[in-house]
């Protein structure tokens, strides 16, 4: 049934003269926006009251942003409404954008409360704090302000949305909302890079970092959102009632095919290990051996086919055979649209020679390590020290989220982030066996791996919304 108010923009046919690429985009970008304004307004949106409206909206925009870095004003103005907004949710009343008669000293005296409750975000910001007294003992202080920038999500939005108390649904349709988002953003990218490839004439145009040059984001930090996108998808497919089951089933499908355009090796693993595992969770624990078998079936007959029609990516795991390496050496860096061989520098040798050189520098200053303003610097000296030209052509990272906190933070640090971010939250979500944020929180854990995130604004704004956010819902039992 249309909707009222609702015009499509495509043309039903093409137009004479009009290039078949531009109808196609515009049918599906058309198509999908139908479908999404359909989706907000008769399951999303209906039954929350004025402040959680408000605040589903400003979630909504901010994770917008995050996939347009050029809208830099923008991000910032959702990142500091949603904070502000979320701080003082309880204060609204639920029919009226306007503050109830509560005054601030119990609000504050709630908040208090959360937070002793939820110790993960005691230290959350114990972790923030040991990076700030981390800059401030740095010799190249400006520097230190400069990292320190991308890293202040990981103070405010622990300290505002974590300090949240929402009802499960709620954030079950947030987190929904945020899929349908993912899956329209990448049906844009998919556009896009079918208009700039000809159709298939130019096949490299619709891969990685190509994928997402629209977006002006690397495809590693996209293909999380994907994983992501999928697993709130399956949960909402498997274990709740809704309408929309077939739809959600057709974009985890669609999710799946971008997972492997946008070859992200880690994420691609991730996704297919649990992928597995959950299939034989279904066949062996739930007694579903039919449901396991076509899911497992499925992903291997699916995974065939890609690699059959679309094969570069096949070159990003082949480069995982190649990890001997020479610091001296000054070979090409590997692309996945050219031929692997030994003499090159890829992202397996590369990170195994970065690895070494960031293992060696922790070891210099185990305890505190050499100071975030200062790891720059005394990377390219151990880059210097090793000859490793390539590295200091490139100015590369040690491309380890935990590598780069242990040689900059040294003990200290790496500590306090693993209890603050990944251990204390995922026995959080396992108390309430909230196996969807269980897996989420992985999914970061693991990306942390092979990326630094938390020199990338992108990185730190998922970290600090995400992992906070996805246990707003717990409320300790009296």
């Amino acid at each position: 049934m249309p909707m009222a108010g609702y015009t499509c923009k495509a043309p039903l046919t093409p137009q004479r003269g009009e290039p078949r690429t531009n109808f196609y985009f515009f049918e599906l970008s058309a198509f999908f926006e139908k479908n999404w304004l359909l989706l907000n307004r008769q399951h999303l949106f209906c039954i929350m009251n004025t402040k959680e409206k408000i605040l589903f909206i400003l979630i909504l925009f901010f994770l917008t942003t995050l996939f347009l870095p050029w809208l830099k004003l923008a991000n910032i103005f959702a990142a500091i409404f949603l904070g502000v907004y979320s701080f003082f949710f309880d204060l609204f009343s639920e029919h009226s954008p306007v503050t109830r008669k509560q005054n601030l000293s119990n609000l504050l005296n709630q908040k208090w409360q959360l937070l002793r409750e939820r110790k993960y975000l005691s230290w959350m910001f114990l972790f923030f704090m040991m990076v700030v007294i981390s800059v401030f003992l740095s010799s190249n202080f400006h520097k230190g302000l400069r990292y320190l920038d991308p890293r202040l999500p990981l103070a405010y939005f622990p300290l505002s949305v974590g300090l949240l108390q929402l009802k499960k649904e709620f954030k079950d349709k947030i987190l929904l909302a945020f899929a349908w988002l993912t899956t329209s953003i990448m049906l844009l990218c998919l556009c896009w890079s079918l208009q700039r490839s000809g159709f298939f004439k130019k096949p490299e145009f619709l891969y990685n970092d190509s994928f997402t040059e629209i977006l002006k984001q690397q495809s590693i930090y996209i293909s999380l959102l994907v994983n992501l996108s999928i697993y709130i998808f399956s949960y909402n497919i498997l274990y709740k009632k809704n309408r929309y089951k077939a739809g959600m089933g057709l974009a985890v499908l669609f999710l799946f095919a971008i997972s492997y355009l946008l070859a992200s090796r880690n994420l691609m693993m991730v996704l297919y290990v649990f992928t597995i595992g959950f299939a034989f969770y279904y066949i062996f624990k739930e007694k579903k051996y039919l449901e396991g078998a076509t899911l497992i079936v499925g992903l291997l007959l699916g995974v065939f086919m890609i690699f059959k029609f679309f094969p570069k990516t096949l070159n990003r795991y082949k480069e995982l055979g190649y990890t001997q390496f020479d610091y001296k050496s000054m070979g090409k860096e590997s692309h996945y649209n050219m031929e692997v061989t030994k003499d090159q520098w890829n992202g397996a040798n590369f990170r195994m020679a970065a690895w070494r050189c960031g293992w060696e520098l922790f070891l210099s200053r185990p305890i505190k390590g050499v100071g975030i303003g200062d790891k720059k610097d005394v990377l390219m000296d151990k880059y210097r020290e090793k000859d490793f030209q390539f590295g200091l052509q490139t100015q590369k990272n040690v491309h380890n989220n935990y590598l780069d906190i242990l040689y900059s933070m040294g003990l200290i640090g790496l500590s306090l982030f693993l209890v603050g971010w990944v251990i204390l939250p995922i026995v959080y979500a396992k108390r309430y066996k909230d196996w969807l944020s269980v897996l989420i929180i992985l999914t970061f854990a693991i990306a942390w791996i092979t990326e630094i995130y938390f020199d990338r604004s992108l990185g730190g704004m998922l970290t600090g919304f995400f992992i906070p956010f996805l246990l707003t819902d717990k409320k300790k039992e009296k």
